[in-house]
């Protein structure tokens, strides 16, 4: 299975969880990920809707995509949190952009772990 580095791919801005996150329908390379950024994979519903149900340290099936945020989520102790795709779930209208620029915005600066 293919995985992208993190670092050459456009990212939609969302929010998660009323925090500000980057997502992308690739597998991303968790090594690619650098210092200070946390990336987390995304289940779609078994419905073939295509909502956005669950996080997690790596999906299997139904996959939807990757996001990366600036701080940890708070994930249940089995490494996945189940979401509601009308409450936690929120694309920002043309707002795509890079890992860098997004890690300027929110986190002041970038430290380069890779």
């Amino acid at each position: 299975m293919a995985r992208y580095d993190v670092m050459k791919e456009t990212y939609t801005e969302i929010r998660v969880l009323e925090k500000p996150a980057l997502f992308s329908g690739l597998r991303l390379n968790w090594n690619t990920v650098p210092e200070g950024m946390y990336l987390y994979e995304v289940r779609h519903d078994d419905y073939g809707k295509g909502d956005p149900v669950q996080i997690g340290k790596g999906v299997l099936v139904n996959f939807w995509g990757s996001i990366l945020t600036c701080e940890p989520l708070d994930l249940e102790e089995d490494g996945r949190l189940d979401i509601d795709p009308e409450q936690d779930w929120d694309y920002l209208e043309g707002k795509n952009c890079s890992i860098r620029e997004f890690m300027e915005k929110y986190s002041g600066s970038i430290q380069s772990g890779v």
